[in-house]
């Protein structure tokens, strides 16, 4: 099995997402030995551009598409969402590390998101509904944030602490074709001693070593 690790913190061995991620990625490999793991660290790597160039072969994607056709040429900066979206599929299972930066996600995995969210390539619409083309795969989130927070989507009482990055993220997954989805929340945290937090993030290990045995 194919595991595609999407990395999106920038702190290394500082990052609590990306420890227990390790720890995840290290079962999961170790679960069997044909199973391989692409890693896709987002701070230490280019994505592909996607400008008004891309922004304006998206739309004529939507146009092709909405008059019957199978999609635009792949060229230019649409060559580079065909890319990720390719490499998105390739993958039997996918995992995905992030902070929460500001309530949500850092920019970085937002971009990445941008990218594989596209007409006819990662969804398409039929009689008013959006469906999914990325299907049959699991997909794990290890998120993290500084306070603790309701496992639901945000309401509007909720005030100025809202969690908008679980929410999004399934939102996103489950849009472009994703069902079977698992969070790992590790909270609060900005609100504990070293002490308190190590203990936290070796529980997280254990918890996300045992998934991944399974995965």
């Amino acid at each position: 099995m194919k595991l595609l690790y999407i990395e999106a913190s920038p702190r290394k061995e500082n990052s609590c997402t990306s420890r227990v991620a390790n720890a995840f990625v290290e079962a999961f490999t170790s679960a069997s030995p044909d199973n391989e793991v692409e890693h896709l660290p987002l701070f230490d790597i280019e994505l592909p551009s996607f400008s008004a160039e891309g922004a304006n072969q998206k739309m004529a994607q939507i146009r092709d598409m909405m008059t019957g056709g199978t999609g635009i040429d792949v060229n230019g900066e649409w060559a580079g969402v065909v890319q990720e979206i390719e490499r998105l599929k390739s993958a039997d299972k996918v995992l995905i590390s992030s902070p929460m930066w500001n309530f949500s996600i850092p920019y970085r995995l937002k971009h990445y998101l941008d990218l594989v969210c596209q007409p006819g390539l990662s969804f398409y619409v039929s009689e008013g509904q959006y469906i999914g083309m990325i299907t049959g795969k699991p997909m794990q989130f290890i998120l993290a944030s500084g306070s603790p927070y309701a496992l639901r989507f945000p309401l509007e009482t909720d005030g100025t602490k809202t969690d908008f990055q679980r929410a999004y993220l399934e939102h996103i997954a489950r849009f472009i074709g994703f069902e079977d989805i698992g969070p790992i929340n590790i909270e609060p945290t900005g609100m504990l001693a070293p002490d308190e937090l190590e203990e936290l993030l070796i529980s997280k290990c254990e918890e996300a070593a045992k998934l991944a045995a399974a995965f």
